[in-house]
């Protein structure tokens, strides 16, 4: 039998050390993150591969063998965004152990699940365990950037010998929620795409004395005015579908009805006021009802004193799973006009993997266990995950992010997620481990319940 309580120290002391390693992107500097995974995999018999895709940018893989059945991979990147030390309880890169918690930047995204999938590895190697398929750990490089050129996408484009991953387990996912008094699980089968672009608008330079009607400043402030509190048709995708029916099939009749009415496009905007609902949980139901715009930087200008010929601004478009970049652009221009030209910088389309898989299934199944009363629904992240950079190259991989997890201070707890104080509970790091490690046991073959 498995010693939880050991298991307990074990995980924290690997996920108090990943987070002692600066791995803030830009730069990056995955590999002394890396580094330290491999040996922790050398010393328990593991023959892992360390790879760069340059200098500090490195991945680590691992495997555990077993049957032919298709492999799973449990991923995770080791990358975390940047801190600013002044507002943190305690400093962001210490893993300091206080009231429970772990804190520091990766505690929540996603050095905990790093930490959690190696100790799900190592307690598989120990105890001998036989599954009908390989498990694959990977930690990976450069998700947080945004453009992967370190990571998966890398790995795949340059050693594909090394990505034999059909189903993987990431982030995405996993923490639980309440509507009412009733709590669920989420866990991500999909996740919106990515199409950030540039707003240029030109016009005629001049001499700041001297107005004359044709302000490329001006343009683009017009067609920035028009994103304010703009809203974009609703487009229902199969796992907000799900996701909703789900939560309207636990709550009372006359508000099982208004999320029905969600579901339909004509009256989802309404509908979606009417819930008596956190406002948290309303923003981002709307987020992943709709395509999104959010203006983050702009650009004009160089002296006080001259009226600048171009002004440029930049978009961070979000778009549901059916959407493209060209019906993306086409709602955009119903809001911002046509004094602006639109670039399109980046574009990651939307994905979406089935929920009625035996994967998705098993996770259900375990948590059903182990949370009979919080029912697992399917998950569209409003942002996004390794996936984006995964599918386009492997359209065959299904992919669900799920990291069980219990909110212990609210729905607020994910806001420290690339925030101030960062930090995970123990006890959920413990929750974690034992619960993936069951859904690999039982997606792999072993009939027998883990006991904890």
């Amino acid at each position: 039998m498995i010693d939880w309580e050991a298991v307990r120290a074990e995980v924290t002391g690997h996920l108090q050390a990943l987070i002692r390693i600066d791995t803030t992107n830009p730069p990056g500097n995955e590999s002394e993150a890396a580094r330290y995974l491999e040996g922790i995999l050398r010393q328990e018999g593991f023959d892992p591969l360390f790879v760069e895709s340059e200098p500090k940018r490195g991945n680590v893989l691992a495997r555990l063998s077993g049957g032919d059945e298709p492999p799973l991979m449990l991923l995770g990147h080791t990358d975390v965004v940047a801190v600013e030390p002044e507002h943190w309880t305690h400093p962001p890169f210490s893993g300091t152990l206080a009231d429970g918690c772990v804190w520091g930047r990766g505690a929540l995204d996603m050095k905990n699940m790093v930490a959690t999938n190696l100790m799900v590895l190592l307690l598989l190697q120990r105890e001998g365990v036989q599954l009908n398929r390989d498990i694959v750990f990977a930690a990976t490089a450069d998700e947080e950037a945004g453009k992967g050129n370190h990571g998966p996408g890398w790995i795949i484009d340059n050693r594909p010998d090394l990505w034999d991953a059909p189903l993987i387990i990431t982030e995405g996912g996993g923490s639980d929620f309440a509507v009412g008094e009733q709590r669920f699980y989420t866990c991500q089968t999909g996740q919106k795409g990515l199409c950030r672009l540039r707003l240029i608008a030109r016009g005629t330079p001049g001499h700041g004395s001297m107005p004359h009607g044709d302000s490329a400043i001006v343009k683009l402030s017009r067609a920035l005015a028009g994103l304010e509190g703009a809203v974009f048709p609703a487009h229902i995708s199969a796992s907000v579908h799900h996701f909703i029916e789900g939560v309207a099939s636990r709550r009372p009749a006359p508000e099982a009805a208004l999320w029905q009415q969600v579901l339909d496009p004509t009256t989802a905007d309404a509908a979606l006021r009417d819930l008596p609902i956190s406002s948290t949980l309303r923003r981002e139901l709307g987020a992943v009802l709709h395509n999104t715009a959010s203006a983050t930087m702009v650009q004009a200008g160089s002296k006080i004193n001259v009226i600048p010929g171009e002004a440029t601004a930049w978009i961070d478009g979000r778009l549901v799973p059916g959407q493209t970049a060209e019906s993306f652009t086409d709602e955009l221009r119903a809001f911002i006009g046509d004094e602006v030209a639109i670039e399109i910088d980046q574009y990651t389309p939307p994905l979406e993997a089935s929920s009625d898989t035996p994967l998705f299934q098993t996770i259900v199944e375990v948590m059903q266990e182990r949370e009979p009363d919080a029912p697992v629904l399917p998950y569209l992240m409003p942002a996004g995950t390794d996936a984006k950079h995964i599918v386009p190259r492997r359209p065959e991989t299904q992919i669900y992010g799920f990291m069980p997890y219990r909110q212990q201070l609210g729905e607020e707890e994910m806001a420290l997620i690339h925030g101030h104080d960062e930090r995970t509970p123990v006890e959920e790091l413990l929750f974690a481990t034992q619960v993936l490690y069951e859904i690999v046991c039982r997606f792999g073959g072993l009939i027998s319940r883990v006991q904890y």
